[in-house]
C-alpha cells in the first residue's frame, strides 16, 4: 500500500462490511488500522475483504502495533504484486521480439514503426505482454468489481486494444514499462521505509503514531486523480467514436484513443506525494527529528512550534533551536519537492494530451514518457534522503 489510489480501493472494499467503525491508513509503514465491533464482524471477514482488492495483506496483532516501524513486509515480495522475475521475463521477451524483427526487417527502425510483424516476433510480444500484465490482473479485476477506473484497468485495456489492432509490439511495451515503473515506485518507497526501520531499531521513538491523518496535499492528489482519470477516459471514448464517425478511419482513431487511455493513468502523479513524504520523514529521522506523518510535515513548514508543542514532532536529543530551524527548513524543502513533482507529472500529461489527437505521440512513446516522469519524480523525491 503506497499511494492514495490504493487507500481509496481499500476504503471501497471495506465499505459494505457491517460493524467497521473507523479505518485509518499509515502509508509510511503500509498499515491499515481497522476499528470494528466484534459482535457484527470479524478480523477474518475484514482480512478477506482487503485481500479481494488484489493487494498483498496479512493480519498484525494489536499488541505488536507499536513495533510496526520495524516491519518491512519483506514476506510479500516472493509473490508480490510486481515480482521482479515477471518484469525481467517480460523485458527479455520484448527485447528478443525486437531482435527477431530487426534481423528480418530491411531497416532496424522498421521494428518500431511497422504494423506487420514477423510471426515469431508476435509470439514473443504476446509472451511479453502476458508476463507483464499477469501480476496486475487481480488489481484490475478488483478495481472493476468496485467500479473504479484506476491505472491497472486502463493499462490492461490499452494492451488488449493494441492487440486488437495488431500492434503487438506496442502492447508488449506498454505492459513491460508500466510494470517496471510500478516496481520502481515500490522500490523507492521501501528504500525510504527501510531507512526509517533502521533508525527505529536503534531505540528511537517510532513514527507510526498520528500518521493516519492525511495531509492537505495528499487529499488534493486523491481528489484530482478521482476527477482526472474518468475525464481523460471520457475523452478517449469521444476520440474513439466521434472523429471516425465522420472520417470512417476507425482503426486510426481507436489507436489514438488508446494513447488517451495511457495518459489517463496518473502513475507519476499519485506516486509524487507518498515517496516524497516517506523520504522526507526518513531524512529527518536520521537527523534525530521524528515527524509523525505527512500532515505533521506539512504543518511544520508553516508552524513548527505548534507541531512540536502538540507532540507531532519528537526530538531524539534535547531539541535545541537548531533542530527547530532544521525542522522548518526541511519541511519547506519537502513541500517544494512535492510541488516540483506534481508539476513534472502534470506537464508531461498535458504535453502528450495535446499531441495525441494529431497522431504525433505513438502509444509506446506516451508510455515511455509517463514512465520517465515516474522515474524523475521518484529520483527527485529520493534526493531528500541526502538532506
Amino acid at each position: 500500500m503506497d499511494c492514495a489510489e490504493e487507500t481509496s480501493l481499500i476504503r471501497r472494499a471495506l465499505a459494505p462490511t457491517a460493524g467497521i467503525t473507523d479505518v485509518e491508513f499509515d502509508l509510511i509503514n503500509a498499515f491499515v488500522d481497522v476499528t470494528y465491533d466484534p459482535q457484527r464482524t470479524s478480523a477474518a471477514e475484514i482480512f478477506d475483504a482487503v485481500q479481494r482488492t488484489g493487494l498483498a495483506a496479512h493480519e498484525t496483532p494489536e499488541s505488536s502495533a507499536g513495533d510496526r516501524s520495524l516491519h518491512t513486509h519483506a514476506h510479500h515480495y516472493p509473490r508480490g504484486e510486481y515480482g521482479t522475475l515477471w518484469i525481467a521475463a517480460s523485458g527479455v521477451f520484448l527485447l528478443t521480439g525486437w531482435a527477431v524483427e530487426a534481423l528480418t526487417s530491411e531497416h532496424w527502425f522498421d521494428t518500431f514503426v511497422q504494423h506487420q510483424h514477423d510471426p515469431r516476433a508476435t509470439v514473443l510480444y504476446i509472451l511479453a505482454a502476458a508476463t507483464g500484465l499477469w501480476p496486475m490482473w487481480p488489481r484490475a479485476l478488483a478495481s472493476v468489481r468496485y467500479f473504479r477506473l484506476d491505472m491497472h484497468v486502463l493499462v490492461c485495456v490499452c494492451v488488449i486494444g493494441a492487440a486488437v489492432l495488431g500492434e503487438w509490439s506496442e502492447g508488449a511495451t506498454v505492459a513491460f514499462l508500466f510494470a517496471l515503473a510500478h516496481r520502481m515506485e515500490s522500490w523507492s518507497i521501501e528504500r525510504a521505509r527501510a531507512a526509517i526501520s533502521a533508525l527505529v531499531s536503534t531505540g528511537s521513538p517510532h513514527l507510526a503514531a498520528g500518521s493516519g491523518e492525511s495531509a492537505e496535499f495528499e487529499r488534493f492528489i486523491e481528489r484530482f486523480a478521482a476527477i482526472y482519470t474518468p475525464a481523460v477516459t471520457g475523452l478517449a471514448c469521444i476520440v474513439a467514436i466521434v472523429p471516425p464517425a465522420i472520417t470512417g478511419e476507425w482503426a486510426l482513431w481507436f489507436y489514438r484513443a488508446l494513447v488517451f487511455l495511457v495518459l489517463g493513468c496518473p502513475c507519476a502523479l499519485v506516486i509524487s506525494t507518498p515517496v516524497t513524504v516517506v523520504a522526507a520523514l526518513s531524512s529527518a529521522a536520521r537527523h534525530g527529528v521524528l515527524i509523525k506523518g505527512g500532515a505533521a510535515l506539512e504543518r511544520a513548514a508553516h508552524k513548527p512550534r505548534r507541531v512540536i508543542d502538540s507532540g507531532e514532532v519528537v526530538f531524539a536529543g534535547a531539541g535545541p533551536v537548531k533542530d527547530v530551524e532544521f525542522l522548518e527548513a526541511h519541511a519547506r524543502r519537502a513541500l517544494n519537492v512535492i510541488r516540483e513533482n506534481v508539476a513534472i507529472a502534470l506537464l508531461t500529461k498535458l504535453a502528450f494530451l495535446g499531441a495525441a489527437p494529431f497522431g504525433v505521440a505513438p502509444l509506446w512513446l506516451a508510455v515511455l514518457a509517463d514512465t520517465g516522469a515516474t522515474v524523475v519524480v521518484t529520483l527527485n523525491a529520493l534526493r531528500l534522503l541526502r538532506a
